[in-house]
């Protein structure tokens, strides 16, 4: 589904990072900085929502490489092999498709290959307390924790916790 880059080894380790569609998306690029800065090399994977929070030409400035967030026949995604993946802010409905193994979307198919492949993920979920009490939402929570996806707690009625996520994000680091 996803063509995963075998070139030269990273100077950097590799982060796939997808935003979801919610409004602390738009603060991606500005991560990614933040991201690069520390000595990670960020490829941003918005949700098919989450692109229409992000200005694009920013996110590729400030990435260094290009956005991707659809899947094209004529023009298959390759990505190099992450270190890690993290979906911040992931949205109730990223969360309870992930938890049924759906992968309807790029962002969702490059989160689901790094379940399956064992690779290390990390949700930082923003959903609002009706929603993350929800069954759907509660079940998958579950099933994605006993997969061994991490997450980070986060609170709507608080900023999106970016520095907390960076300090999990090199806590995982390789």
């Amino acid at each position: 589904m996803i063509a995963l880059n075998r070139r030269e080894p990273a100077l950097h380790p590799v982060v796939h990072l997808v935003g979801c569609g919610t409004r602390p998306t738009r603060d991606l690029p500005r991560f990614a900085t933040s991201l690069r800065t520390a000595g990670w090399d960020p490829y941003l994977i918005p949700s098919p929502v989450g692109r229409h929070f992000l200005d694009l030409a920013e996110a590729e400035e400030r990435s260094n490489h290009v956005v991707r967030w659809d899947f094209d026949p004529g023009d298959p995604v390759e990505l190099p092999r992450a270190q890690l993946v993290v979906a911040a802010p992931a949205s109730f409905n990223t969360i309870t498709k992930l938890g049924a193994g759906i992968a309807d979307t790029l962002a969702l198919a490059v989160i689901n290959e790094a379940v399956g492949g064992g690779m290390p993920v990390l949700l930082a979920p923003w959903a609002n307390a009706q929603l993350s009490a929800h069954p759907a939402y509660v079940r998958a929570v579950a099933s994605l924790r006993s997969w061994g996806v991490r997450f980070l707690p986060t609170d709507q009625s608080e900023p999106f916790p970016w520095p907390s996520l960076q300090n999990q994000m090199d806590s995982l680091r390789p």
